[in-house]
């Protein structure tokens, strides 16, 4: 990470990427980085050779905290990793290979830099950074948000690995098996349960009015609904191909929303959260607070309308007659290298359709 107190401001940095710590506070040689839309902080204390502290991860189910220190001291990163490259399916020990639904694409930049990404049916895992280790390498990314550490290691003829997450409570050992390509499966159909039915919804705007997919705004335009939470990742990388859409097409009838369902059900938190946003990606189309995550809520708003659900963000294009053209579940961002253009192609393809 790069930090400048004078501000203060900083970023974490991964690859080419530059992520924005949202908010630091400062008191003497106390640094608290908070992310409001995660529901975590990190707080630390420099010593004069290390900032030292916790990340602490806030839940409903309770707090967990992971300790950290970091040092202005690099780590010799001119050791070229030994790693394999290419596209491979990913087999966890919990699911048998035809369950398999995650596929790793992994390359090389240079002569001692890797990088790679695991693509699930959902979306990405965002671009990880290479380390070497004794005996292959790390792919790693920190981002405030996300918190990964992949190890590579050659056994005999094949590569094994464990993924570890801040989110999961358990480390998960898998395999890799070679693949010609880095398409994910895409899971189970997500549709309406009735195609005939408009999908409805009613949120709350940043300066709290109740807006309903009945408004005036909205009657004899094409729409991308987006189901998403600010504390998703996928979703990061999405809005900004969303806002593309919204200014390339809305002149010829085309209307982009956003439905955001937080962490928390906390209406203020929730404007917080995408007032942070909104402003972090420069959006222009209107981002609505729709409640929690919590089962009862998704169960009520969106799986009472939409079958097999799984995936923010997920983005619904619907036709000038209000009638749900198409559901795009999942996004493919940045880190997964050509997959990306390929998604923002498809986004375009189903915009045009929907307003034809």
């Amino acid at each position: 990470m790069e930090l400048d107190l004078s501000g203060p401001a900083g970023a974490f940095i991964v690859g080419t990427e530059k992520i924005p710590i949202p908010e630091i506070s400062r008191n003497d040689n106390t640094l608290t980085f908070t992310f409001s839309e995660y529901g975590a902080e990190m707080r630390g204390t420099w010593d004069g050779k290390q900032l030292k502290g916790d990340y602490l991860r806030y839940r409903t189910a309770g707090t967990k905290s992971f300790p950290f220190s970091a040092s202005p001291d690099f780590r010799d990163g001119s050791r070229s990793p030994i790693a394999p490259t290419g596209n491979y399916q990913v087999v966890f020990d919990d699911e048998t290979p035809e369950e398999a639904t995650t596929v790793a694409r992994i390359w090389r930049e240079g002569p001692v830099s890797v990088y790679g990404t695991f693509i699930a049916p959902d979306g990405d895992y965002g671009l990880l950074e290479g380390t070497a280790t004794q005996d292959g390498v790390q792919l790693h990314r920190f981002t405030g948000w996300q918190g990964i550490a992949i190890e590579l290691k050659r056994d005999a003829e094949h590569w094994t690995g464990i993924y570890y997450a801040a989110h999961n409570d358990k480390a998960r050992p898998f395999k890799l098996r070679p693949r010609a390509d880095a398409a994910p499966a895409e899971g189970q159909e997500v549709r309406m349960k009735n195609p005939d039915n408009p999908f409805a919804f009613a949120c709350t705007s940043l300066t709290g009015e109740t807006v309903r997919n009945t408004e005036e705004r909205f009657k004899g335009k094409a729409l991308a609904v987006d189901i998403m939470g600010t504390w998703c990742h996928n979703c990061m990388d999405e809005s900004p191909v969303l806002e593309e859409l919204y200014q390339q097409y809305r002149k010829v009838g085309f209307e982009v929303v956003g439905l955001s369902f937080e962490i928390k059900d906390d209406a203020e938190l929730g404007k917080k959260n995408l007032t942070l946003f909104r402003d972090r990606y420069k959006l222009t189309y209107p981002l609505l607070y729709c409640g929690s995550v919590d089962d009862a809520n998704v169960e009520k708003q969106l799986k009472s309308q939409i079958v097999n659900f799984f995936a923010y963000p997920t983005t619904l294009f619907i036709d000038k007659r209000g009638k749900v053209q198409a559901i795009h579940w999942g996004f493919q961002g940045p880190g997964t290298g050509d997959r990306y253009p390929l998604q923002v192609r498809k986004l375009h393809d189903l915009a045009q359709h929907a307003l034809q």
